[in-house]
């Protein structure tokens, strides 16, 4: 791991006695490294740190969560004291924004101020893709496309808007038309996850997951720089850390130096940090070294599973800091350099991990279908499609991919498998009550069948009873219910006895499309044809006898003699 300082270490030793001089056994410091590194190399750094929250949020943080994550000691509240006015770019997790201003006036007092702060630091700052999702795990199953927030609105309470909305009201303002469309009082989607970022169309995906196939869907959904680990691509060996890649910029992390920084600030001992850090040092040197320009550019990028400590970033710092020849610049000047020309080296996802999303897009297309139903299936689909993001959000440490390739992460599994549960839930919300048998004794009567709806807004399906004899006629082949939020309704279906007989009926639900909903249910129906016109006439039998009794004791009283 420090093959480059004790290299550099030995050669120090000959250039001083003559002779190489033998290895001790501690690395160099980064401060012995900076005294020794060559005066005529200068070497621009840029550091791009990640601002994120751990997944499993379903892709908005409650008020809840962030209360506690921007609290005094909270997790972004540590983060941003870490990274705010330092030499480094910050790339921030637009689930982070969104989710403080979904909320409006309601928001904690703690993330309004925290997103205040973050607005008002010195560092440049560019965006993940939203929940630190992985973009190449959609591509690389074939669809090309880049997943991201459809819409917020399902998650938009106009009362936490209103009181803004009417102080930016003036008496000057026109009165709306009445038949225009109305202008919700409420930020857009777009308008939810903007920021001023330093870099226009800037996307990072995760490091080593990138084929050639995927610039082209990049470039197609309008991203136009890209950072990819040099491990991830191939360029000539003076190249710098900008390159040209099928047309789209792509910023190049050293590999070697990123992995000495995330060493250096992930170690747990103090003891292991100065080693950690000199090999930081060393491995920039090399990295600015071996490049044909006068002044070499490296891009370290901190993994986005560290927390961020600000005491060992500053250290981290200060070690780079100290080397004549390294100055820390913004990620945009180090963007500017003129571009070499390099091409993909692929490092596909793994084709476990693939099989997984081919799984969970497929129950998201089923979830689109069966969302036809609600009154307002784009809520549904949206909320669904940020819980999506939030999956492939979930961290995928190195160490969780076997010899074979095959990803054995078990928090990517729980997740994968947490969501199709979710998935076969809510397509299951919708459904038949199950009663007990029928009994029909008129000859023509109604069917009454109930249905339950488990989502969270009404619904309206198509019942349709069909009987598997011949017992029974049903005089409407789709009876249409809507049944209200969280509640049931029953629907009669008109049906026609036609002789007597157990039947079984099948009792289905369809959208208004001919799509089936949930699962068919079986009742059985006892036909007793012929039972009303009896039951009426015992009836009215019993009423002419009564009435009968009643006329003859009244004859019989008149008739009886009255006593002196």
């Amino acid at each position: 791991m420090f093959s480059a300082a004790v290299a550099l270490g030995l050669s120090l030793g000959v250039a001083a006695g003559g002779a190489a001089a033998a290895p001790s056994a501690a690395a160099p410091s980064a401060a012995e490294i900076a005294a020794v590194s060559p005066a005529s190399v200068a070497t621009q750094v840029s550091i791009i740190a990640p601002l994120t929250v751990p997944s499993g949020s379903g892709g908005l943080l409650s008020a809840e969560t962030l209360t506690d994550y921007t609290g005094p000691s909270g997790l972004l509240t540590r983060q941003l004291d870490a990274v705010a006015g330092k030499a480094l770019t910050v790339a921030i997790d637009p689930l982070i924004v969104a989710s403080i201003r979904v909320l409006g006036t309601s928001a904690p007092e703690s993330a309004r101020g925290w997103l205040e702060r973050l607005s008002l630091i010195s560092n440049e700052v560019v965006p993940l893709p939203y929940a630190n999702s992985d973009p190449t795990l959609v591509t690389q199953t074939g669809r090309e496309e880049i997943l991201g927030p459809i819409s917020f609105d399902f998650a938009l309470n106009p009362a936490n808007f209103a009181a803004a909305d009417e102080s930016e009201t003036t008496e000057t303002q026109a009165p709306m038309d009445v038949g225009t469309d109305v202008v919700p009082p409420y930020p857009t989607s777009g308008e939810l996850v903007a920021w001023d970022y330093a870099i226009d169309g800037f996307v990072r995906p995760r490091s080593n997951t990138v084929v050639a196939d995927d610039i082209a869907v990049l470039a197609a959904a309008n991203f136009s720089t890209t950072v990819l680990s040099s491990t991830n691509v191939s360029r000539d060996p003076g190249a710098g850390s900008v390159v040209m890649i099928d047309g789209m910029t792509a910023l190049i992390a050293d590999s070697a130096a990123s992995t000495a920084m995330d060493e250096a600030l992930g170690s747990t001992l103090d003891r292991d940090v100065p080693a950690a850090e000199a090999e930081l040092v060393s491995s920039v040197l090399a990295a600015g070294a071996s490049q044909a320009a006068e002044t070499g550019s490296v891009l370290i990028t901190i993994d986005h599973s560290l927390e961020l400590s600000s005491a060992r970033l500053d250290t981290a710092l200060a070690s780079l800091s100290s080397s004549p020849s390294i100055t820390l610049v913004p990620l945009t000047t180090l963007a500017s350099a003129t571009p070499a020309a390099a091409t993909i080296s692929d490092l596909p996802q793994s084709e476990a991990r693939i099989n997984d999303v081919g799984q969970l897009l497929a129950a998201t297309q089923e979830e689109r279908t069966f969302f036809s139903i609600a009154a307002d299936p784009e809520a549904l689909i949206a909320a669904r499609r940020l819980a999506l993001l939030d999956v492939l959000g979930t961290n995928a440490p190195s160490d969780s991919v076997d010899a074979s390739g095959d990803d054995a992460s078990a928090d990517w599994l729980a997740t994968v498998n947490s969501f199709l549960a979710d998935s076969r839930d809510l397509r299951a919300a919708v459904t038949v009550v199950e009663s007990s048998d029928f009994l029909l004794l008129a000859d023509n009567s109604f069917l009454p069948v109930s249905v339950s709806n488990a989502l969270n807004q009404p619904v309206t399906v198509y019942i349709t009873v069909s009987p598997r004899t011949g017992l029974l006629a049903v005089g409407a082949q789709r009876v249409e219910l809507t049944i209200e939020a969280n509640s049931q309704a029953r629907g009669n279906i008109p049906v026609q006895s036609l002789s007597n007989g157990v039947v079984d009926v099948e009792i289905s639900l369809t959208s208004s499309t001919g799509l089936e909903i949930g699962t068919r249910t079986v009742s059985k129906i006892n036909v007793q044809a012929g039972w009303e016109t009896l039951i009426v006439l015992a009836f009215a039998a019993l009423v002419v006898v009564i009435f009968s009794v009643g006329f003859v004791r009244s004859i019989v009283r008149r008739r009886k003699p009255v006593d002196d």
